[in-house]
């Protein structure tokens, strides 16, 4: 469905559908890579990708070593030979086979993170919506942010989520829980978390007494003091469960949304949460309203 109108694009199944903001990208019958993009549909592969990673501005894949883009109707080619790469919505990370330099294209502009002389390798990297936080070969956890590299001087970090301007870590030799954000490096705790959860601009953790805390902004507020049943994030949104409250972050507030609802059925998505309540009927939570009756008939499936 594009601009209201029902358009066939395939009329043979298809298969690896990938869709972005303003981009639907999938592998037909005869196996080429098809993009639709503002109306038109054209072949932008005629083989199946080794990998395809569907971000929302553009959709990154590799053929064999060859890396490239596909975003708003244009194909570029960002390395002719690719070790390993990452991709989120502004950002694309990899790593030169033949130089091993770390590269990065951002802005439309392709960049060297570092030399191939002074990282060797990655041995570990995860992407936020513009930020790329990974350990070299010695080890060092560092992280590219703004086009700048920032090293944290930390080393062997395992365990670390990342979000728009957000890098979350445990440093087990230091016993601390810290983040990155915008450029400073904060020790929210001197003991690790039990769990946390990483969204844009914001950390939710439960500490070491238990205590259900919130990172937004730059400031710490206490969100509970108890330990939620589950919290998930994505995108700007945290939400968590307590038996048998339902409780949505959003812009930093916290907001009372519903009660007794089955985890597994609530879907997260920018600004917004998808659920059946305990009727089985769908409600949406959208900017801080939640929104009622929005089907009259019972749904199998739902998508947001």
């Amino acid at each position: 469905i594009y601009k209201g109108k029902n358009i066939e694009l395939e009329s043979n199944p298809v298969d690896s559908i990938k869709v972005g903001n303003d981009y639907i990208a999938f592998i037909n019958q005869g196996g080429n890579l098809r993009v639709y993009y503002n109306g038109e549909t054209e072949t932008i592969e005629e083989n199946i990708p080794t990998s395809m990673i569907a971000t929302a501005n553009a959709l990154v894949y590799k053929m064999n070593q060859r890396l490239m883009i596909y975003e708003h109707g244009k194909q570029t080619q960002l390395a002719s030979w690719a070790l390993n790469f990452y991709a989120a919505d502004s950002i694309v990370t990899w790593q030169e086979a033949s130089s091993l330099n770390i590269m990065a294209y951002q802005n439309g502009e392709i960049k060297t993170i570092e030399s191939g002389y002074s990282v060797q390798t990655i041995n570990s990297g995860k992407t936020g919506k513009n930020i790329f936080a990974y350990s070299d070969m010695n080890n060092q956890f560092k992280i590219f942010y703004n086009n700048k590299v920032y090293d944290t001087k930390a080393s062997n970090i395992r365990n670390y989520k990342c979000g728009l301007n957000t890098v979350a870590y445990i440093d087990r030799f230091n016993n601390t829980f810290n983040i990155f954000y915008k450029g400073a490096i904060h020790t929210l705790s001197e003991q690790p978390p039990k769990s946390y959860a990483v969204a844009d601009n914001m950390i939710s953790y439960v500490d070491a007494n238990n205590n259900f805390m919130l990172f937004y902004d730059g400031g710490v507020v206490q969100l509970e003091t108890y330990v939620p049943t589950i919290q998930n994030a994505k995108d700007n949104i945290i939400e968590y469960y307590y038996d048998p409250e339902l409780k949505i972050v959003y812009g930093g507030q916290t907001y009372n949304v519903d009660k007794f609802i089955p985890q597994q059925k609530i879907m997260l998505g920018p600004n917004s949460a998808l659920y059946l309540d305990s009727n089985n009927r769908p409600k949406y939570f959208y900017k801080g309203k939640t929104f009622e009756n929005i089907m009259i008939e019972q749904v199998s499936q739902m998508y947001l």
